[in-house]
């Protein structure tokens, strides 16, 4: 089966995050897991200071990864409790979870329904309008009120809500915290990640990593088994990744005409079950992509699948700032 869908986040004056999806899937298999429970809540709220922060999850082992912001990624490595956190001056400015021990948003958690949501005090916007010195900035994003809404609180940081639209249509599974001031540079700024030449390939790694990460946390989420991560894999899906921002094109078969099979096959990969998405958007950050790829039937069908390992591969076109990202799936024969 092949899909294809695309996701437009525009303004007035530059297109911006534009999202294309499409997903492959061959062969059917199954197999268990036992998830463990964690009994912790994780009340963390903006700008708490980091060592509030650490008390929170003084039991979390945490990863660092390089980010195209003024700081760091720090990475929750528990799937049943997953986390993106960034700070400035000691201070929390960026947070994404969706983990259901999250109790730091009023009333709203992981699961919460939209009704809990109207019921809540947040003010929700419907464009963004950034005031930089004399001049002001609209963008109208496709997204808003569709996969996600998104509310300026005390116009110091935006909240965004993801919701799941397919299988519990309206209840919220990811929650996003960002500093305003640093969002909306984000988004004015024409070349925020390509612009990082010194430390593009460690970025574009941190967004296969993290991509990679976050698909698991969703199948906690999903009550699916753990992806086991494969280097080789990996490898192909970063091969195609950047072939398709080099030469121009969004598709499953490369500029040689290749398939995901034949790339597998070329790579005397042996597989008894394959399946691929691929997603590109401007500026795309990797736990957006995986929310719009959970949000699409046919992509949101390979991350429920009995697969057993993946691959995440990232690159970007410097030109329009596009972030590919390709996620290849696969049981392999033992």
């Amino acid at each position: 089966m092949f899909i294809k869908k695309c996701f437009l986040f525009y303004h007035c004056l530059i297109s911006l995050i534009t999202i294309f999806i499409v997903s492959i899937t061959v062969g059917l298999t199954d197999y268990g897991f036992v998830f463990a429970e964690n009994p912790k809540n994780r009340n963390v709220y903006m700008f708490c200071p980091k060592s509030y922060f650490d008390k929170v999850y003084f039991d979390m082992d945490v990863q660092t990864f390089k980010s195209p912001f003024d700081f760091p990624f720090i990475v929750s490595g528990n799937p049943a409790d997953f986390f993106i956190a960034g700070f400035k001056n000691d201070k929390l400015v960026f947070y994404y979870t969706n983990s259901k021990f999250f109790s730091g948003l009023s009333n709203i958690k992981i699961g919460s329904n939209v009704d809990a949501v109207k019921k809540s005090k947040l003010s929700f916007i419907d464009k963004f309008v950034i005031i930089r010195k004399n001049s002001t900035y609209t963008y109208f994003d496709s997204n808003l009120k569709v996969n996600y809404d998104v509310a300026a609180v005390k116009n110091s940081y935006y909240v965004f809500l993801f919701f799941d639209r397919i299988a519990k249509p309206n209840n919220v599974c990811g929650i996003f915290m960002v500093e305003k001031t640093i969002w909306d540079e984000f988004l004015i700024n024409e070349h925020p990640i390509s612009s990082k030449k010194d430390i593009l390939p460690s970025i574009l790694t941190s967004f296969e990593k993290i991509n990679f990460f976050h698909l698991n946390s969703i199948r906690f989420f999903l009550h699916k088994p753990y992806l086991s991560f494969s280097d080789n894999i990996s490898e192909l899906a970063k091969i195609h990744s950047q072939n398709m921002a080099k030469y121009n094109y969004f598709s499953h078969t490369d500029n040689f005409d290749k398939t995901p099979s034949d790339r597998f096959k070329d790579a005397h990969i042996l597989y008894r079950k394959l399946g691929e998405n691929i997603a590109m958007g401007t500026k795309l950050l990797p736990f957006f992509a995986n929310h719009m790829l959970l949000n699409s039937k046919g992509h949101r069908q390979n991350i429920e699948e009995s697969f057993e390992v993946a691959g995440t591969g990232c690159a970007i076109d410097p030109n329009y700032e596009n972030v590919y990202y390709t996620q290849d799936f696969a049981i392999l024969v033992k």
